[in-house]
């Protein structure tokens, strides 16, 4: 009897390298119509708000270690949104030491835009596909995730991807 074929390492290296690069050009393409937002950050500031803000809004600093960059860089990226008009940092009522960032009208807007123009292309790529082979990658995509997820905490990684051994010295 005759061993599972398993994926080779390096086959799924070549995959998921292949699947990222194939569906980045394709998101770049459907975003090309759209108005220049650096949605990527915009994008990543809106998670943010969601995920840790308060009143639509997020203090700088709480947004740098968010996304783990560096202040200078948090702050070079905000001015660039705040030229387009996506942003807006203000002084904290509570406190005028720290500064918050929301998000504009326009910022929204232009988020919508670019969220929209992702959805069209990638419904027309699943399209392409037959409904079982939709309903087999959702399933196969969760239980992908799943076994990450699974083995990550055996190796004691939290979600983040830090390891937790330096944590208790």
């Amino acid at each position: 009897m005759s061993e599972p074929s398993t994926p080779s390492f390096q086959g799924m290296c070549h995959y998921i390298g292949q699947l990222s690069k194939a569906s980045k050009a394709g998101m770049r393409a459907a975003l090309a119509d759209c108005p220049k937002c650096h949605f990527n950050m915009l994008e990543g500031l809106l998670h943010a708000i969601n995920c840790h803000g308060k009143d639509g809004a997020i203090y700088v600093s709480d947004l740098a270690r968010e996304i783990r960059q560096p202040l200078p860089a948090v702050s070079r990226g905000l001015r660039l949104m705040e030229q387009d008009g996506t942003v807006v940092r203000e002084p904290d009522p509570a406190d005028r030491r720290k500064t918050l960032v929301r998000i504009t009208p326009k910022g929204y807007e232009l988020c919508h835009q670019c969220e929209q123009a992702l959805r069209d292309y990638f419904a027309s790529v699943l399209a392409r596909l037959e409904p079982e082979q939709v309903a087999q990658m959702d399933a196969l995509r969760g239980a992908l995730m799943d076994a990450i997820l699974a083995e990550n905490a055996a190796r004691n990684i939290d979600p983040k991807g830090e390891t937790n051994h330096d944590k208790d010295l």
